[in-house]
């Protein structure tokens, strides 16, 4: 049995799948969300997007929250002729359970799952994302714009994925890109103060998913007149480099990679209070 704590800074509905692997293990799980989702920011656009899905190509919702959001407002069963391109473990499995709930009548689409087995940030990137739509998707019939008369919606919750979008329209492709869905930082407040002080105080793993989240971090703790100097004694697991580089780049005095999914965020733990063995 692991006896560590787990600060975990994700958005409160993406926390409890987190809590039922980790709580059996031993690991303390310290709930401080530095995100909170919010409504989209243009609701009537995001609606009318959802209603053209019938006549889209490849939709890609980019997270798990993007997924539920997605599928909350639906004004019905998802469109079989629209593929769904996924990143991520997390939004795989979302996506997943979203179509199972659907009724058994209704046809699957197409799911577009880049292999990430390989990657170390465990959510894939949009690199790999766009070599799995190479191959599930035919080139049409001008080579040097082979996404030619195919629409593509992307749904996120701020910028992001720009690349996938930039490739997808040097190609031919017509994107929209459509806030689902916004990302609020923690509303500053005695409670959130306590939060953070008991988060700083545990001694645990911090786990960030964003590296919004981090710089959500760096603002609190100014709210709160915390010197940054502080996070030189926290540690930290982040689920991509590049979310690992902005935890460096704050301040944390140890970073460590490890895949997103919650079971192997365990063995993260488990391998990291495992003593090294000198040679």
């Amino acid at each position: 049995m692991l006896n560590t704590t787990l600060i975990v800074t994700r958005v409160p509905a993406q926390s409890s799948e987190a809590r039922q692997v980790f709580v059996p293990a031993g690991v303390q799980v310290l709930d401080f969300p530095l995100q909170h989702i919010g409504p989209p920011p243009d609701l009537a656009r995001f609606h009318a997007a959802l209603a053209t899905l019938p006549q889209t190509d490849l939709a890609v919702p980019v997270s798990p929250t993007a997924v539920a959001a997605v599928f909350g407002a639906l004004p019905g069963a998802w469109p079989a002729r629209c593929a769904i391109g996924v990143v991520g473990d997390g939004s795989l499995r979302a996506v997943r359970r979203a179509l199972a709930a659907q009724p058994e009548d209704i046809p699957w689409p197409r799911l577009i799952v880049p292999d990430t087995r390989e990657n170390q940030g465990g959510e894939g990137d949009s690199d790999a994302l766009w070599s799995a739509l190479q191959l599930a998707f035919a080139p049409g019939p001008v080579a040097s714009l082979p996404w030619a008369g195919r629409h593509v919606q992307i749904y996120r919750g701020g910028p992001g994925r720009d690349l996938i979008a930039r490739k997808l329209e040097e190609s031919g492709a017509k994107v929209k890109i459509v806030e689902a869905y916004s990302r609020l930082a923690p509303e500053f407040n005695p409670q959130t103060v306590a939060q953070l002080h008991a988060a700083l105080g545990s001694a645990g793993w911090w786990l960030f998913s964003s590296s919004e989240a981090v710089r959500n971090l760096q603002k609190l703790l100014a709210q709160a007149a915390i010197a940054p100097a502080l996070l030189q004694q926290q540690r930290a697991l982040a689920i991509h480099p590049r979310i690992a580089r902005t935890l460096r780049e704050a301040g944390f005095g140890r970073v460590e990679l490890t895949s997103a999914p919650p079971d192997a965020v365990l063995s993260t733990l488990r391998r990291l209070s495992t003593p090294r063995m000198l040679a």
